[in-house]
């Protein structure tokens, strides 16, 4: 693979593993529970790629190189986070008012009179 090539592909699993990330966030703070540990385990996935295509080329002799993947995968994490804010409002909704006000009922019921 060429320097340009482990470039953009390092990036652009930078780019998913932050949009996943994001998502994740997202889901965490709307009680997504399963859709949260979804993304994380995701996440792992293609984090571990954009380390391994990241530090094989920071072990490299090319200057070249090393400034293209640091370069690129700096400016995917800028975009991914953003790109991952806007699917992530877009797609992890929180709870209808009726379904918090059944949840809150049910949590009062089950703890019996105070």
């Amino acid at each position: 693979m060429t320097g340009w090539e482990v470039a953009i592909l390092a990036a652009s699993t930078m780019a998913v593993t932050d949009v996943l990330g994001v998502v994740l966030v997202q889901a965490e703070a709307k009680n997504r529970g399963w859709l949260a540990g979804i993304m994380d385990a995701s996440q792992w996935g293609v984090g571990i790629t954009t380390t391994t295509l990241s530090v094989t080329a920071f072990q490299g002799h090319s200057l070249s190189e090393k400034v293209l993947v640091g370069g690129f995968v700096t400016l995917a994490n800028v975009l991914g986070t953003k790109l991952g804010q806007l699917i992530g409002k877009r797609y992890v909704t929180d709870l209808s008012l009726e379904e918090r006000l059944s949840a809150l009922e049910g949590a009062m019921q089950s703890k019996g009179p105070l």
